[in-house]
């Protein structure tokens, strides 16, 4: 067992330039950025840093102030002005990224020359820590866009759980021109919420900056709605949502949209009830996936018998040689920390190997869910690259 106090972001520059990403000692004030670097700094109160770089003539890059770390308790508010060669302002931005992060995605220099960029907080007086990353973006040939895109999708007619149901995708950038098929992470949400839990949480805006960046490669989002069946305690062969994920909806969006159908380019996780029922088909089918996540996950010891119960598999699962990578984390005060803490136990005593993250502060919240989404997505992608995606011949990508 890993037990981790924070998880270590490790970036990788893949879909734009090759481009090494690193982090570098904190600074105060501001000073000269390179492209691919990361910077930590401190914004005091009432202060602008100011950031320079030299940029071409009709160069992409991409700007991002984040809050760091993203769950710290202060106020700042980060706020971004790209100014050219010349003093005039080129652009600004505000809460692009996800949360109060600000990100200048994939602008276009005007000029050869110096550049400054101005970080600042949106109220003067709400300092903070924050790290500031800048990175050059080529888009390949026919793309137009560094923007990933969510699609809706019409609600489907389920035959296991009886009902019509629906998820959303998120496609990376570039989806429709590029022919290959991307790997996926498939996502359940919590009780009472839907579809639109991990939207809200903004994990696909973190998605579209950190790809933007060079942190992440190029991968999608499944973001089904569990209906009636993801919280009932059923689990009846061919009837249960653990059937409704394996036989109807996997099979369902590997066949319309350019994803991968094998265990190297799957992945699947969730959010409390979520975390359940991933751990559950992870467990149940390790065969499947290359990677399993628990997210506050909430077990109990009767909801579910030994043969489908997360807590009971941990102890007698058998746990082949190319197993998934496991997954799971929670803040210091959820309330779910009971059985999440035993299966991290059962586990142990049963020889299988996972990362258990333990967070500081954090409650069974979407505030807390919501300032550790990249750090999901860096386990998830942490074995995917995007030059070995396999093609695919579905037209635009199977979008209309």
């Amino acid at each position: 067992m890993k037990i981790v106090e924070k998880v270590v972001l490790v970036a990788v520059v893949i879909i734009v330039l090759a481009l090494p990403f690193k982090t570098y000692a904190r600074q105060n004030g501001g000073g000269v950025i390179q492209m691919g670097e990361t910077i930590a700094a401190d914004l005091a109160s009432g202060e602008t840093d100011i950031w320079t770089f030299t940029g071409r003539h009709g160069q992409m890059v991409t700007i991002s102030m984040e809050r760091f770390p993203a769950d710290q308790a202060d106020t700042l508010d980060p706020y971004v002005d790209l100014y050219g060669p010349d003093g005039a302002l080129i652009a600004s931005d505000d809460d692009s990224g996800p949360g109060k992060d600000a990100l200048i995605l994939g602008v276009t220099l005007p000029a050869d020359g110096n550049y400054s960029i101005q970080l600042s907080s949106f109220d003067d007086f709400s300092p903070g820590i924050y790290q500031i990353a800048l990175a050059e973006n080529v888009l390949p040939e026919g793309c137009t866009s560094l923007q990933g895109t969510m699609v809706q999708v019409d609600p489907w007619y389920s035959a296991i759980a009886r009902e019509n149901l629906r998820y959303r995708v998120y496609l990376p950038p570039c989806y429709q021109t590029s022919a290959v098929k991307y790997p996926y992470v498939l996502l359940m949400h919590g009780s009472n919420t839907d579809d639109s839990h991990f939207d809200r949480l903004e994990m696909d805006e973190a998605l579209t900056r950190d790809i933007a960046l060079g942190r992440l490669p190029p991968m999608a989002l499944v973001l089904p709605f569990g209906g009636v069946m993801a919280n009932t305690n059923v689990f009846w062969i061919d009837g249960s949502y653990e059937y409704v994920i394996l036989n109807e909806l996997m099979p369902l969006v590997e066949s319309t949209y350019c994803l991968q159908n094998t265990p190297e380019g799957r992945a699947i996780g969730g959010i409390s009830r979520g975390g359940f029922w991933a751990y559950l088909i992870g467990l149940r089918h390790p065969e499947l996936f290359t990677a399993v996540g628990g997210h506050s996950p909430f077990f109990d010891l009767y909801h579910a018998p030994d043969t489908h119960n997360p807590l009971a598999l941990a102890l007698t699962v058998e746990w082949p040689a190319n197993a998934p990578r496991l997954y799971m984390d929670r803040g210091k005060d959820d309330y779910a920390q009971v059985n999440i803490d035993l299966i991290a136990q059962r586990l142990t005593e049963h020889g299988i190997p996972f990362t258990y993250v333990l967070h500081p502060t954090g409650e069974h919240r979407d505030e807390y869910w919501g300032a550790h989404v990249e750090a999901y997505l860096m386990f998830y992608a942490e074995t995917w690259d995007a030059s070995t995606y396999p093609p695919c011949d579905l037209p635009n990508g199977g979008l209309n």
